[in-house]
Parts: C-alpha cells; structure tokens; sequence
C-alpha cells in the first residue's frame, strides 16, 4: 500500500481562502497561501517539513498574499501558476489587489493544461479550467483521488465569473469537464468553503 498523503486546510485572509498543505514522508507542497506565510512557514519547520512548491490555482490577491513570505522560508520551493495568469499576477487591477494591498509574484513555472508534476512522490495533473479568470488551473492527484479546484469548484456553487478575465461560457465548460471527466469519487478541495465531491457536485448540477 502506498504511503498516506496527509492534507490540512488553513483559512487564510479577510476572504477566508482555503490554503492546502500536502505533505508525505518529511516533504511538502502547498496550494493557494493566500495569506500567513510567514505563519505557515514556520508551523512547517516546526514540523521538519521540507517545501518543494506552492501551487497556485489563480492570480487573484487573496489567493497569493502569502506567496513571497513563504518563499522566502523555503527559496528553493518551486511557485507554479497557469500559463494564462501571468498578466494578472503583475497587475493589481486585474488580480484584485485594489481591495486590499498589491499582490505580485515571481513565478518559476508557467504549466497548461495537460501538464504533469512529480511532487513528493505524487503525480499531480494540470486541468486548465479557464471561467473565473482566464489563467485558471486546477491540480489532480490521480493515485489519491484529490482536486484541488481553487475557485472552479465550490460546494454547491463556483467562483465569480464577473471579474477581470472571467467568463459566463467558459466556466461552464470547466465545469462541465471536471464533472464528466473525473470519477466521482474525487475529493474536491475548493479555495473557499467546505470540502465537496466530484459525485455531489454532478448530482447539484444534472450530469
């Protein structure tokens, strides 16, 4: 039997997004630090965690305020985002920044869709899932069963189609993809509110 992947979720910010840390056997990654890096950083030293990458499912501020901190606790973690945020990610009127403070980043790695990564001894598959901004991505651990879906998938619901770079349409054929293509036994690990199910989500929505 393969080791157990062990994930815990921080609520993060005024916004209260979900940052994931995934870790097995003494290493790390961690999904959408949108705030506290600096209190994250030093609960994964406590913990001897070594972080290999912060994955990143969208630009928007309160999903990267705590990039920089964590980074430079872990300098040799890797920042991946999607291919398509890297207009928002430098600009606070795209990426939301005028709500609170400026939010910019340095990423390492761009990935699109179809995209894999190795990361602490898990496959992790890149699922461009453009709709609430257009870079939008989210991260697919087959062996476990787990999407981590940022503001694609909520429980019940998705994220706003109404700001900078999002689309009515395009949200609709995300959603539409992960619901068809993944099984529904999936864990859904969303960037705000409650976990939810592949299943749950296709029962709410007809498929």
């Amino acid at each position: 039997m393969p080791d157990h992947l062990n994930i815990r979720a921080f609520r993060v910010g005024a916004l209260e997004t979900n940052c994931y840390i995934a870790d097995l056997n003494g290493e790390a990654f961690a999904v959408d630090p949108g705030d506290s890096g600096r209190e994250i950083a030093k609960l994964l030293k406590e913990e001897n965690l070594l972080l290999r990458a912060i994955l990143l499912t969208h630009g928007h501020y309160d999903h990267i305020l705590g990039v920089n901190d964590l980074s430079a606790a872990f300098p040799d973690a890797e920042i991946v985002i999607g291919q398509a945020e890297s207009a928002m990610i430098e600009d606070p009127s795209l990426n939301c920044g005028f709500f609170n403070e400026t939010a910019e980043i340095s990423p390492d790695r761009f990935v699109d869709d179809g995209d894999e990564l190795l990361l602490i001894g898990r496959k992790v598959q890149v699922f461009a899932t453009p709709g609430h901004t257009a870079g939008s991505v989210c991260y697919y651990l087959p062996e476990e069963e787990i999407l981590f879906s940022g503001d694609t998938v909520f429980r019940g619901s998705y994220g706003r189609i109404d700001l900078p770079t999002g689309s009515p349409q395009k949200m609709g054929e995300s959603l539409r993809r992960i619901l068809t293509e993944l099984p529904a036994e999936t864990a859904v690990f969303p960037g705000h509110g409650p976990e939810t199910t592949v299943g749950f989500e296709k029962m709410i929505e007809g498929y």
